[in-house]
């Protein structure tokens, strides 16, 4: 006669393995999920950061091509993107602010540096000649249209009325209620009359 075998008493080691696996599977959820929030949040900040960088280069652009360049200042708030055909919403609602430009240095023009060479023919015979190019006539004390020649005997080693100088100019912008800010330096060389390089940069 066959006698059963009796069952031994269970003691829940698969339930004690199940609740294992799901606490590792819970803790593998909620790392994703901090690393998507992550990932958000760099997309975001690039986002920021490469609009901002337009913006504060496009008001560079406008304070350096205006008239009153060395006494610029721009201040208001830009709705950006301010391009054609680009959406508007409040998220890109930057606050853009050009300080007057600074100058670092800058120094004379010698005369020598603005005259050019040409080869003209006088008499049948083929001479070289300096004269002073359109563009560099105001540094001489003359119009544009003046047509300057030198003579080759005059001494061209002092000072001309211009002077070159270099100009640092800044934007910043930031983007009101979320503390995000940016900022772009860019450095700008000109030709200026000396007498405004003397004031501006002295």
């Amino acid at each position: 006669m066959m006698h059963p075998r009796a069952r031994a008493p269970q003691r829940g080691a698969v339930l004690f393995v199940g609740l294992i696996m799901l606490i590792l599977i819970t803790l593998l959820a909620v790392s994703a999920i901090r690393l998507a929030n992550t990932n958000l949040l760099v997309v975001g900040n690039e986002q920021f950061q490469k609009e901002a960088e337009d913006a504060a280069n496009y008001h560079l652009d406008v304070a350096l091509n205006s008239n009153e360049f060395t006494a610029r200042n721009v201040s208001r708030d830009v709705q950006l993107p301010a391009f054609d055909g680009a959406a508007v919403t409040p998220e890109t609602s930057y606050k853009v602010t050009v300080p007057p430009p600074t100058c670092k240095r800058y120094r004379y023009i010698k005369q020598g540096e603005l005259i050019a060479k040409r080869t003209v023919i006088i008499d049948g015979e083929e001479k070289e000649e300096q004269y002073v190019p359109p563009d560099n006539v105001a540094c001489f004390g003359g119009k544009p249209t003046d047509i300057l020649i030198i003579d080759p005997t005059t001494n061209i080693s002092g000072n001309s009325l211009c002077a070159t100088s270099l100009w640092e100019m800044t934007a910043n912008v930031d983007l009101p209620g979320t503390g995000a800010k940016a900022q772009v330096i860019q450095g700008v060389e000109m030709r200026i009359d000396y007498a405004e390089a003397k004031d501006a940069c002295e």
